[in-house]
């Protein structure tokens, strides 16, 4: 009887041992990937106003800054797939919306047939996950910054001066105002050896942004002359560290997905990408050297 209690004992133990509930960690990580993917179709599709700010002068501190502002209702986004990281915690999604009419960021009612728009998403709740993917979305700022600075133009104001052949005050700023609609980063899947988003080896991370520059207006509305081609692409570039910038204060249970797929993903968290990344992917630069 004292063998049979203590077999019963150890079952009881195993089973227990076996048996855990889930927390809601993955559960969070999936909803803001699902939020970021519905952030970014919106940004594609209805559009946004970007306006950035920059000093590059040689007797300037340098500085770069960007404010991108988009907002829409919108309805019929659908997640394709769904992907979770449990090492990492990130999720990473795709997903798409089949278009009828939109009012686009200047106002435009524009009709569609048949067009669907894809996009991804990214999330996580941890924060040494964090910088690879706020560098990622930096990038994709930059990018639509770029993209409006080469369709729009950006003002440019300079003023120097110089006393016993030596330079003493040098201002280069640099000003961009947009509203942009229709950019869309090009292959999105994240085994697409040629996906138009990434980090390269440095950890730091790239945006592929296409426009087809006859859907695009300036801030007050007006038309856009631009001769060159119809299609334009841009890349964008984001760091996970501040190397320029000194430290404020410093001197000098729910159910989970059931389609929800559990594996690695490329994401470079740390201070270097994966090793799983290195001759896997091309990056922007590497993509136009082959081509």
């Amino acid at each position: 009887m004292k063998l049979k209690g203590v077999l019963i004992l150890i079952l009881a133990l195993l089973l227990t041992a076996s048996f855990s509930f889930a927390g809601n960690r993955q559960l969070m990580s999936e909803k803001i990937a699902e939020q970021d993917l519905k952030r970014n179709i919106v940004e594609m599709v209805i559009g946004y106003k970007v306006k950035s700010e920059g000093q590059y002068g040689l007797t300037q501190t340098p500085e770069y800054k960007i404010k991108e502002k988009a907002g829409a209702l919108i309805k019929g986004i659908h997640v394709e797939k769904m992907i979770y990281d449990k090492d990492k915690d990130i999720a990473f999604c795709t997903g798409y919306i089949d278009l009828g009419d939109v009012i686009n960021v200047v106002g435009e009612r524009m009709s569609f047939k048949n067009v669907r728009v894809r996009g991804y998403g990214f999330g996580t709740t941890t924060p040494t996950s964090k910088p690879p993917l706020m560098a990622l979305r930096a990038a994709l700022l930059n990018a639509y910054d770029e993209m409006a600075a080469k369709i729009v133009g950006e003002r440019i104001s300079s003023y120097s001066e110089t006393e016993n052949f030596i330079l003493t005050k040098d201002i280069n700023k640099a000003k961009v105002c947009a509203a942009i609609y229709g950019a869309y980063i090009p292959n999105i899947d994240i085994d697409d050896p040629n996906r138009g988003w990434g980090w390269d080896e440095s950890g730091n991370a790239f945006v592929r942004l296409r426009l087809d520059v006859r859907k695009v207006r300036d801030i007050l509305g007006q038309n856009i002359r631009y001769t060159g081609p119809n299609v334009v692409e841009v890349i964008g570039r984001g760091a996970q560290n501040d190397e320029l910038s000194t430290p404020q204060g410093a001197t000098g249970g729910s159910q989970l997905r059931d389609n929800t797929q559990y594996r690695s993903l490329p994401v470079p968290v740390g201070t270097s990408p994966d090793k799983e990344l290195k001759g896997k992917y091309k990056s922007p630069d590497d993509q136009i050297r082959h081509q």
